[in-house]
Parts: structure tokens; C-alpha cells; sequence
């Protein structure tokens, strides 16, 4: 496949893809950074895409995992001395306690399998509702809920496991 027959079977959907990467990144230039990276993604594989007995399904399902590595890569990492300062502890000791207890909870979370810490990431830490993170991970509402129980469950488990 050459330049221009990518281009003529790529471009038409362009609007699709814009839309698709904006409705889950929630944000414009996101959504402009994910469909630039999807396009990338579909010239570097455009042999895929043109035995493709579906190019729609597969251009939808290459802009669908750029968005997943947009929102994944847009996460601030959590920083354990900040984390232990937001306590706002006057007692030195207590602030030192909720410090090791976030790093215990993120070394936890680190060791989940993919899924169960994307999900739980995305609604305990960074407050994303149902609906947006099954956009973002293609998961059903019911797969959601039992990757967040299994993962609330695991680090509960853990969590008493190391502070007993």
C-alpha cells in the first residue's frame, strides 16, 4: 500500500476517529494527539489494515488502544513524599505512617495484572466514573465491577498481610 491509497482509505474516517478519541480521552488535544498516534500506528501496519476484511472495525480498534495509552500515559505518577505531606499531619510520626502505607498500597497496585490496575486506577485514584472507563478499556460495566471488587480485595488482603 502506498501513500496515497493509505491516504484515501484512512482519511474519510478522520472525523470518526477524532470523535471516538475525544469521547474517551474527554479532552480536545488529547483526542488530536491520540488520532496522530493512531495514524502512525495504521501507516506502520498498513500492510494489516489493507488484508483487512474490515478496515473500519480495525481502524476503530487501533484508535480505541492509542486512547487507552493516551489516558494510561497522562497519569501523574504518585509521588510517596507528597503523598505522605498531603496528610497534613502535625504529628511527624503520623505523616511517616500514611507514607509507607501509600507505598505499600502502590507496590501492591504495581503487581495487580494489567487490567484489575488500570480500572482500579482509573476510579479510586483518579475518580473516572463507570461509563468512562468502560469507553476507555472496552470492558462492560459487570467485567468492571468484578476486576475492581478482585482488585480492592487484593490489596485489602496484602495491605493487612504486610501491617500485621
Amino acid at each position: 500500500m502506498d501513500a496515497n491509497q493509505f491516504k484515501q482509505l484512512v482519511m474519510p474516517h478522520y472525523r470518526r476517529m477524532y470523535m471516538l478519541a475525544l469521547r474517551l480521552t474527554s479532552d480536545s488535544r488529547d483526542a488530536e494527539d491520540t488520532v496522530q498516534d493512531a495514524v502512525t500506528r495504521l501507516w506502520q501496519n498498513r500492510s494489516k489494515l489493507a488484508d483487512s476484511d474490515n478496515p473500519d472495525a480495525y481502524i476503530t480498534t487501533v484508535v480505541r488502544n492509542a486512547a487507552i495509552d493516551t489516558i494510561n500515559h497522562r497519569r501523574p505518577s504518585v509521588n510517596i513524599e507528597e503523598a505522605g505531606n498531603l496528610a497534613h499531619e502535625s504529628d511527624p510520626s503520623k505523616a511517616l505512617e500514611r507514607s509507607e502505607r501509600v507505598k505499600i498500597i502502590m507496590s501492591i497496585i504495581n503487581d495487580l495484572p494489567e487490567t484489575q490496575q488500570q480500572v482500579i486506577m482509573m476510579n479510586d485514584v483518579y475518580g473516572y466514573e463507570f461509563d468512562e472507563i468502560e469507553r476507555a478499556t472496552g470492558c462492560n460495566y459487570g467485567h468492571l465491577r468484578v476486576l475492581l471488587s478482585r482488585a480492592r480485595k487484593t490489596i485489602k488482603n496484602h495491605f493487612t498481610d504486610t501491617t500485621i
